[in-house]
């Protein structure tokens, strides 16, 4: 059983879903970054999703672009990234997804890139800007490595490229809650539940929305929409940045927001125990 069968597996005999907080590699700083992963750990997390920072991330709006950048003014590196993920195998068992662009993948090579990620303890590799049909060499890397496979879908999807999406996903299907990029929404959009349900009607791969959700009240009410996991991101990456530029420590606050996000995924599929 892999790490996410088995993450995914636990939160459903709990009536829950996974929460999946995401952060920036190296931001806003190496060691700091280490603290940010820590608290979305003790907080409550059931998977972790790490961008590889990139200097033009086209999937990511403003907030994680800054996140991006901070992590790049430090120097960041392959060998850091790998590092970093190794410390946080030391720590967690939960599983690690990592969200990257072709740039990254390419510089080191498909074979080299999945060695390195598969020794440092990666599960997935999601490349944004890389739909799967040219994913072929990547996919066959990932194979060879034991690395899960993550694509994305949206409300836009047909329902033809749906099933061919999903018959190459292995690990969960990302849904984009809303077209465009990365960012904090007001509301969720109300596409949610009718993708979910295409979705359900297509795999039994697990799926995972993301993009504009940035309360508890948003994970609650996607998780009642019958999604399995949810993923938040630039509601906790602008927590780091504030934490950054007052010269904090990020760590008791997100742990405090990760713990209220993760309760929204309560009842999801059952009733919390």
């Amino acid at each position: 059983m892999t790490r996410y069968e088995a993450a995914f597996k636990s939160v459903k005999s709990r009536g829950e879903a996974a929460f999946i907080p995401f952060a920036v590699a190296g931001d806003p700083d190496p060691e700091a970054f280490l603290e940010v992963i820590r608290a979305y750990v003790d907080g409550g997390a059931d998977v972790l999703e790490i961008g590889y920072p990139f200097s033009d991330p086209v999937a990511d709006g403003p907030v994680n672009q800054r996140a991006a950048q901070r992590a790049l003014r430090h120097g960041f590196s392959h060998a850091l990234f790998f590092s970093l993920i190794k410390e946080i195998r030391a720590f967690t068992d939960i599983p690690i997804g990592l969200l990257t662009y072709a740039n990254t993948v390419a510089h080191l090579g498909c074979e080299a890139f999945c060695r390195k990620a598969a020794r440092a303890g990666i599960d997935s590799i999601l490349v944004a800007d890389m739909p799967p049909e040219e994913t072929r060499e990547l996919r066959m890397a990932m194979g060879r490595h034991g690395i899960g496979r993550v694509f994305i879908v949206s409300e836009l999807t047909p329902n033809e490229r749906l099933r061919y999406i999903c018959s190459r996903v292995d690990s969960f299907v990302y849904v984009v809650s809303r077209p465009g990029i990365t960012g904090v929404d007001a509301t969720l959009s109300a596409s949610v539940k009718a993708t979910l349900a295409r979705i359900r009607a297509t795999t039994d791969k697990p799926a995972a929305v993301g993009f504009g959700i940035s309360t508890p009240e948003h994970v609650r009410e996607t998780t009642r929409a019958g999604a399995q996991g949810v993923i938040v991101g630039s509601a906790l990456v602008s927590e780091i940045e504030k934490a950054a530029l007052a010269g904090r420590n990020p760590y008791g606050i997100l742990k405090k927001r990760v713990r209220a996000f993760k309760a929204g995924t309560y009842g999801g599929t059952g009733t919390k125990s």
